[in-house]
């Protein structure tokens, strides 16, 4: 039978033997008890007994041997400190997230304090956990988490530049947010997984989960075809006419590719503008383009085209016609007026016709820009000589493309400041004027008389730049606005056409030419002019099949007349006095009569249309003399700003138009 040995403690209490204390042998703690050792009034003695695996090994009690008779005392309070001190496990429960723990004096959890109230919630261990925290979290009325219980409910945001609205948490709206972003600002599907926006998000929103290249993929596919479903339906209830644009262009790798895009109003007079299909085309011949546009429109369930704007390539001609043979029961006026050239790009045509004048001078400061452009070392030493010559310009050089002659105009604008700059260059720099030298295959530096003709072509070509910035809008309606600005483009012409400079006179007779092809000639039925017409060809050097294929078209007019419907619609020009002196000063006073005459026909065969198309009675219109609403109009032809000294008369419903005054106002279109 094992024997167990006798502990002294301080004071009355039971616990462990510390592992560093060293215990007396067992024979001399027996014979202490025996002999009736003395002990303090304030000490007791407590015996407790000590498992086989706690006794002390054979070395320590050898070691106690030798040092002799020790008696070992522990104190309990001591033991109970350490025992409270030991590494303290982490919380479970999630309250703890939003709640501060309090401990009392002994270290014991005793309550939680909320982060948002401040408010001491009990919350030991034994008696209350975090039952009451959680009550208390659902309850806090400054709590900002409150609204993940009820999901309609939102928290007050101010955003900037506007009133403060509410909001909140919702994954699957910031999914289709996030679809849409990617969708208009053209970023890769894999956007989400980039690390820049994660860190972003992560402060922005971090419960927002981001969605992975396949699903990003997904989102915008379904997005695809909810809006896609949404304007059909839009298209069959509610659109009256819809104007399509469409352009074709060849890839790098010589794949062919076609773009529709449809411009209506809604109920609410707002302008929409989509691009309704893009697709893979095998060719660009006309039949090929006819029988895209006639697919694409019958994917959409279209049938009620206005107009359809091309640019002014051969083959969109016949492609026109082919649409509009397949349109026959829902065209206006027969299809007549269905093809709409482009404005902008016959007013490109225009100006890259007048840019071959001083051509040589362009492709020079083309080359010069192109080489300071094309090294560091060049940049800065002509940065350097820039700073020599005193320019000061936040505005440096720009590098054109050749395939769009406004951004030639910004080059030459860009270059002008820096004049001085080459022309230091010029004489500084040998490499310059080498690279640049007709023997390494250039075209030259440019000189003083280079600069000269970019000064007088910046000063021209700005005028078709803000013109061409204002007819390409999107945004709002610019078909009104169309005649005015042929206008002026004819005044610029005849502005140079009457210069003393050759230079501007001769870059006014060729930009003369081609607007008189697309805007500036009414062909007529007498033989005369069909001779001097082909008399003309031949002088030019034309062929006689194109001389017979322009008698054949004789009768086809490259301007629309929609061009001036829409300008008579306007109710501070319609069919007055002005416009006919304005047709005048573009036609001439030999045409004048007959394009006023066509002018006033198709105004009056399309009020007759719409009324038979959407008149649900018998409307009474009141027929105004020409003579009543005729004025004097006291301002320099231009297009810009008119004044009428004898107000029109106007009716209470609507109005005919008559020969040369009221022009009446069709249905929404």
């Amino acid at each position: 039978m094992a024997l167990f040995p006798l502990v002294v403690f301080e004071s009355v209490g039971c616990g462990s033997v510390p592992a560093n204390c060293n215990m007396p042998e067992p024979e001399d703690n027996m014979d202490s008890v025996g002999t009736g050792t003395q002990f303090d009034s304030q000490q007791a003695m407590v015996m407790v007994p000590m498992s086989v695996a706690e006794q002390p090994s054979l070395e320590t009690q050898e070691q106690g041997k030798t040092e002799g008779t020790k008696k070992v005392v522990i104190d309990v309070d001591e033991k109970e400190t350490e025992k409270t001190q030991r590494k303290e496990l982490a919380p479970r429960s999630e309250m703890w997230q939003h709640f501060i723990k309090i401990k009392d004096d002994k270290g014991l959890l005793k309550a939680g304090r909320c982060k948002y109230c401040h408010r001491d919630i009990k919350a030991d261990t034994r008696g209350h956990g975090t039952s009451a925290l959680k009550k208390h979290f659902g309850t806090c009325k400054r709590n900002p988490h409150v609204f993940n219980k009820d999901p309609k409910q939102g928290t007050l945001q101010a955003c900037r530049g506007e009133a403060p609205t509410t909001w909140r948490f919702d994954q699957e709206a910031l999914r289709e947010a996030f679809a849409e972003m990617v969708i208009e600002d053209e970023q890769p599907f894999c956007f989400g997984e980039k690390p820049g926006f994660r860190k972003f998000m992560s402060k922005a929103c971090p419960r927002f989960q981001f969605p992975s290249r396949r699903t990003c993929t997904r989102d915008i596919v379904r997005h695809y075809f909810e809006e896609k479903a949404k304007l059909k339906k839009f298209f069959k209830d509610s659109c009256q006419r819809v104007c399509l644009t469409t352009d074709c262009w060849t890839s790098q790798v010589q794949d062919g590719y076609m773009t529709v895009t449809a411009t209506f109003i809604d109920e609410n007079w707002n302008l929409h503008k989509k691009v309704i299909s893009f697709f893979m085309v095998k060719g660009h011949k006309g039949e090929d383009i006819g029988k895209n546009l006639t697919r694409c429109l019958a994917d959409w369930g279209l049938d009620r085209v206005m107009t359809v704007t091309l640019d002014n390539a051969s083959a969109n001609d016949s492609g026109v016609d082919y649409l509009r043979r397949q349109l026959q029961k829902t065209n206006i006026a027969k299809g007549k007026f269905l093809h709409m050239r482009c404005v902008a790009h016959i007013v490109n045509l225009i100006v890259r016709d007048g840019l071959q004048e001083v051509d040589l001078s362009i492709k020079r400061v083309r080359a010069a820009v192109r080489y300071i452009k094309n090294g560091t070392s060049r940049l800065v030493k002509f940065k350097e000589i820039a700073e020599e010559e005193k320019v000061d310009s936040k505005a440096f050089l720009k590098l054109d493309v050749p395939t769009r002659w406004n951004y030639t105009y910004l080059m030459l604008k860009a270059a002008i400041v820096y004049e001085k700059v080459f022309l230091k260059l010029a004489e500084d720099d040998t490499n310059y004027v080498i690279d640049l030298s007709e023997a390494r295959d250039g075209f030259g530096h440019p000189d003083e008389d280079d600069w000269d003709n970019a000064k007088k072509m910046a000063q021209f070509l700005q005028h078709f730049h803000d013109l061409t910035v204002r007819i390409s809008s999107s945004l709002q309606v610019t078909c009104n606005t169309f005649f005015h600005e042929i206008g002026e483009v004819h005044l610029l012409i005849q502005e140079w056409l009457n210069s003393e400079d050759n230079l501007q006179v001769s870059m006014g007779m060729r930009m003369k030419e081609k607007f008189d092809k697309y805007w500036g000639l009414w062909h007529t039925n007498s033989k005369d002019n069909d001779r001097q017409q082909q008399e003309q060809d031949r002088d030019k050097g034309r062929s006689k099949g194109r001389g017979k294929e322009k008698d054949k078209d004789k009768d086809k007019e490259n301007i629309n007349l929609f061009i001036f419907v829409a300008a008579f619609l306007d109710p501070r020009y319609k069919l007055s006095l002005y416009t006919k002196i304005s047709v005048e000063e573009i036609f001439g006073e030999e045409r004048c009569q007959l394009v006023w005459a066509a002018i006033n026909t198709c105004v009056r065969e399309l009020f007759e249309e719409y009324r038979n198309m959407y008149a649900t009675s018998e409307e009474t219109t009141q027929v105004i003399d020409a003579n009543q609403s005729k004025g004097e109009w006291i301002e320099e032809y231009g297009g810009k700003g008119k004044k009428n000294e004898q107000p029109s008369v106007g009716t209470s419903k609507s109005q005919t138009p008559s020969s040369n005054n009221q022009a009446s106002t069709p249905s929404k279109t």
